[in-house]
């Protein structure tokens, strides 16, 4: 089948995504929107993206975001695709605030000044919230902020949260220090223990209120510029171990920075931007 292609290319803090917006008109079949995601995140010989984010029409919500990563296989959430969708959604419908629909339910986002301001929802820590990602025995309402993965023989401590997406955080003297990549693809072979996958953050504080954030992402199966739903992980895990002081967290990431917020419900709500990049249009052939 042979499709022309219209999309617009957005980033935030570098964690960067094809658009296609199909609000209105025929939406992309499913079986197709995986192998489009193979084939234009491609850095190489296509488009090149972490991922692309298809926006539909859903009832009581201003669009529904569905992100098909570079495996092909559909993600949970994204916190940064989805400022990126709600800074094209309040472009488009002339709004300050949009809610959008997710496979984790609907997110609010409101536009402050340049940036975006996500109701992410709370932090899940139990293992009732993640007990599809991890295969481990145990009571459904066990904390899993203190668990230990096992990379090549080497221990680790280390929480694991549900964020939107299942994120495991780990504390570092030092981020830039880490192979960040070679833990993730030990990780990634892990099927047994983790049947779906994780993403792994690594995490340094560096002031009372401030974090040095590396993550590796499940579906991109690399070191992203960023990733939202990391940062929201590792910032409410910084909080919750006391790695950090009450109060607002400033998340430094390789593509720039992001604020979270966490209430004393375990709320967590993030703050950052979304950047268009370009619009265009292709002739593809799936």
């Amino acid at each position: 089948m042979r499709y022309e292609f219209r999309f617009v290319k957005y980033h935030g803090c570098g964690n960067d995504f094809i658009i296609k917006d199909e609000l209105a008109g025929k939406p992309t079949p499913d079986r197709h929107r995986g192998k489009l995601a193979s084939l234009l995140c491609d850095r190489h010989f296509q488009v090149g993206a972490d991922g692309i984010l298809f926006v539909e029409a859903s009832e009581g919500v201003d669009g529904s975001m569905r992100l098909f990563e570079p495996d092909g296989k559909e993600a949970d959430m994204c916190g940064n695709g989805i400022r990126c969708v709600a800074s094209h959604l309040c472009d488009k419908l002339g709004k300050d605030s949009v809610d959008i629909m997710t496979r984790d339910g609907v997110k609010r986002i409101v536009r402050v000044g340049e940036q975006y301001r996500v109701d992410m929802g709370v932090v899940r820590t139990k293992r009732s919230d993640l007990k599809q990602y991890l295969s481990d025995r145990g009571r459904l309402n066990d904390s899993l902020l203190n668990i230990e993965i096992d990379v090549e023989g080497h221990k680790m401590p280390c929480a694991m949260v549900n964020s939107g997406e299942p994120h495991l955080v780990v504390k570092s003297r030092s981020v830039d220090a880490e192979d960040v990549i070679a833990v993730g693809d030990s990780l990634k072979r892990q099927r047994s223990r983790f049947p779906k996958g994780t993403n792994i953050n690594f995490v340094e504080s560096t002031g009372p209120h401030r974090i040095k954030v590396r993550t590796y992402e499940r579906g991109v199966y690399d070191e992203t510029l960023a990733c939202g739903t990391g940062a929201t992980a590792s910032a409410a895990v910084a909080l919750m171990k006391s790695w950090v002081k009450p109060g607002p967290v400033k998340v430094h990431v390789l593509g720039g920075e992001i604020t979270i917020e966490l209430d004393v419900s375990g709320r967590a709500f993030m703050i950052g931007p979304a950047v268009k990049v370009f619009s265009g249009r292709l002739d593809i052939e799936i």
